[in-house]
């Protein structure tokens, strides 16, 4: 096992900030926001999200909170992410942050904990390598491109029918931290710090990705009931044998009607709608546009083609944690 400081496992103090950070002005005012973390360069998943989002009764604000490129390694597949995301807001993740750079120290940047096996880091690293230069292949068409990418957020804070909701890739702390991971986020051990983060952060909610799998917790705390949700991947299947992808949907509103098919589950908690919905994409298409450019013996398709066609082994009671709320304790408020 490579060290924690090794690339593809370490997170630069670059990548770090407070939660403090979050107890500012919102710079997003809406009534629906989908949250959507891991698009992984995938097209048809951000066709079929905005399908879903037409079919909101009121306008949905898209957040891609970071990691919308990965797959995409050609400048024409690349470019026509980056153009249809920028339509939208946009954070960048761990992925774009390091396609913008020329350091190779970081490797992908994605602080892969100890669980995640050294063959599997290495790949990620050759990945991002060949990603990066299909992105400066990308720039000839599109100039400043990875000046802009260089230029996202790390996060916002968005006024979602008066509740603040904080929008991240990793965590609470880092770009690509692991703390709002399923396991981490169900662990006994860690109520009463998650609890107390709320009030440091002064949000009601964080919405984030990164893990790559899904996951909804709900804190009863001093201040009233609280959440933290992790889409895992809109660009992956999130669950065994079900080929979708997953969006964070937070809103004033429930979900309409429309959508009621493409709810997997969620809550009301403090008056804000926090649902997780199933994005159904077009997979033919998408098989055929992974396995164009990453075909089979391909870092891309060793690390990921089985769980593009099976889904990962994981479910939803995974990601609720077989869930009943946290109490936290007086004293970590």
């Amino acid at each position: 096992m490579r060290g924690a400081g090794s690339p593809g496992r370490t997170c630069p103090a670059s990548y770090g900030y407070s939660p403090s950070a979050f107890a500012r002005p919102p710079e997003l005012h809406t009534e629906v926001l989908y949250a959507v973390g891991g698009l992984y360069g995938n097209l048809p998943a951000l066709l079929e999200v905005e399908r879903m989002a037409a079919l909101e009764r009121e306008r949905a604000q898209i957040v891609f909170n970071g990691d919308f490129h990965w797959f995409d390694a050609d400048p024409a597949d690349f470019l026509a992410i980056e153009r249809r995301v920028m339509r939208h807001t946009a954070l960048r993740g761990n992925v774009e942050t390091e396609i913008a750079g020329d350091d190779d120290t970081n490797g992908c940047g994605c602080a892969y904990p100890e669980s995640v096996p050294d063959d599997d880091v290495e790949r990620s690293n050759r990945i991002l390598a060949r990603l990066r230069a299909a992105a400066r292949g990308a720039e000839s068409q599109s100039p400043g491109l990875m000046r802009r990418l260089a230029g996202l957020p790390m996060h916002l804070v968005a006024d979602v029918g008066g509740a603040r909701i904080a929008v991240v890739h990793g965590d609470a702390w880092a770009l690509a931290g692991w703390r709002f991971a399923h396991d981490a986020l169900h662990s006994d051990a860690a109520a009463n710090r998650l609890c107390a983060l709320f009030e440091q952060a002064a949000v009601d909610g964080f919405a984030s990705s990164h893990t790559c799998l899904p996951a909804l917790k709900f804190f009863d705390t001093p201040l009233g009931e609280r959440f933290i949700v992790n889409n895992g991947a809109a660009g992956m299947p999130n669950f065994r044998g079900i080929r979708c992808g997953v969006l964070t949907r937070i809103a004033a509103v429930p979900v309409p009607a429309a959508l009621h098919a493409a709810r997997l589950y969620g809550g009301e908690f403090g008056g804000v709608h926090v649902d997780a919905l199933a994005v159904r994409f077009d997979s033919k298409a998408w098989d055929a546009s992974f396995a164009r450019l990453w075909p089979a013996g391909s870092d891309a398709a060793r690390s990921y083609g089985h769980r593009i066609v099976d889904g990962p082994d994981f479910s939803v009671d995974d990601a609720l944690g077989r869930s009943s709320p946290s109490s936290c304790t007086a004293s970590a408020a």
